[in-house]
């Protein structure tokens, strides 16, 4: 079963599903596979990493665009199927933080070119961890032209190679946090790129701004001093999708195994299908789909700014990715050494799931984070201040 028919029995309770939609997912997953044909090995690095920014440049030749909303969702369900990598293939990921947030000026260039295929990376994270963000030491200082020089260092940011600029949060000259747009071929930026155990197909590592000089008028993202405001809204949203991403690629691994059992059942290789091969089968199955609609759900409330978005996201991607995990680790032993071998898809799904326990939140800071929403919530229906929401 592939992705699109994992997404089919679903159509009637999900608006985002339905007629035109569902045509369009057909579109962009029949583009996917035809790219998918020719793709390098994942193993040739360098050969792999070119082919997905190409491939993201020629879906968007192609006009495969993705919606706004909750159906992103599930366009990202579908690229992850194919590969986690791919979750860059469409849409404007980080970038969507410049096209809500930045002057009108400098959010249509950057609507144009990220509807070309370009990127947007994100520098949040620190030493101290990326979840403490009030804590950043990243600082913009003003200088007598009125212009901003940020200088500091960035951990664990990726596309480090692939972005053509990066959202930076820093500590902004009235000592607030502030998220302005750099470009990234500003000299005195300075990469330091460090191999990951999972995720390859993007570059990672460390970002260092050394005096980087920025006109607030142009790359300020909101007002002086929103950028946890910012920061928090794009996450709300970004979340969902990420979660869905991985949820895709549980499911692509879940399709391979059970076509795999039931090939050589088929051909006589497997007397019989023994009954814990259809448990495990059946209950992933039921955990990644019932993840896909709870992320559904935390997208639709992102989508209309309800106050418990950005609780339901950090609890879903954290519960979602962890049903993915599971899910491609139970499943991975059904079809025997053969997903085990160096290369295999099943072999790097689980690598790169595993990455994703530590992109955008390690997930005990984001189910803590998640409970101590849910406590003041159950502790009576009070006014919280904006800051507090935000913690």
């Amino acid at each position: 079963m592939n992705a699109v028919a994992w997404l089919e029995p679903l159509r009637s309770s999900v608006p985002e599903l339905r007629t035109a939609a569902w045509h369009h997912l057909e579109h962009f997953d029949a583009a996917l596979g035809e790219l998918f044909r020719a793709a390098p090995s994942p193993g040739d690095v360098v050969a792999w990493s070119a082919w997905l920014r190409e491939a993201r440049r020629s879906l968007a030749a192609r006009g495969h665009l993705v919606p706004a909303g909750p159906a992103g969702i599930l366009w990202q369900f579908l690229a992850g199927a194919r590969d986690l990598d791919l979750r860059d293939c469409v849409g404007p990921g980080h970038g969507a933080m410049v096209l809500t947030h930045a002057p009108a000026a400098t959010a249509e260039v950057w609507d144009r070119r990220l509807k070309a295929g370009e990127l947007i990376g994100i520098a949040a994270t620190e030493r101290h961890g990326g979840s403490r963000i009030r804590e950043i030491t990243t600082r913009a200082i003003r200088a007598n032209d009125g212009l901003w020089r940020l200088s500091g260092e960035k951990c664990w940011v990726s596309r480090l190679a692939e972005a053509a600029a990066f959202v930076v949060f820093v500590r902004g000259p009235n000592e607030h946090i502030s998220a302005v747009v750099v470009d990234a071929d500003d000299p005195n930026l300075e990469r330091e790129m460090i191999e990951p155990a999972g995720l390859g197909g993007w570059t990672w590592g460390v970002l260092r701004l050394h005096d980087v000089c920025v006109d607030p008028s142009l790359a300020l993202l909101g007002r002086p001093g929103c950028g946890l405001e910012v920061f928090h809204q794009h996450f709300a949203r970004f979340r969902p999708l990420v979660t869905a991403t991985a949820l895709g690629a549980a499911a692509g691994v879940h399709s391979l195994v059970t076509g795999t059992l039931a090939d050589r059942h088929r051909s006589g290789r497997l007397q019989r299908i023994r009954d814990n091969a259809s448990i495990t089968i059946g209950r992933t199955h039921t955990e990644i789909t019932a993840s896909l609609l709870a992320v559904l759900a935390a997208a639709r409330l992102a989508e209309a700014g309800h106050p418990d978005a950005g609780t339901f996201a950090r609890l879903g991607k954290a519960a979602g990715v962890d049903t993915a995990v599971r899910a491609v680790h139970d499943l991975a032993p059904l079809i025997g050494a053969a997903g085990f071998q160096r290369g295999h898809r099943i072999a790097k799904a689980q690598t790169d799931l595993a990455g994703l326990l530590y992109a955008d939140g390690i997930h005990d800071s984001l189910y803590r984070a998640g409970g101590v929403s849910l406590l003041a919530n159950a502790s009576g229906p009070r006014r919280r201040s904006p800051s507090a929401a935000a913690a």
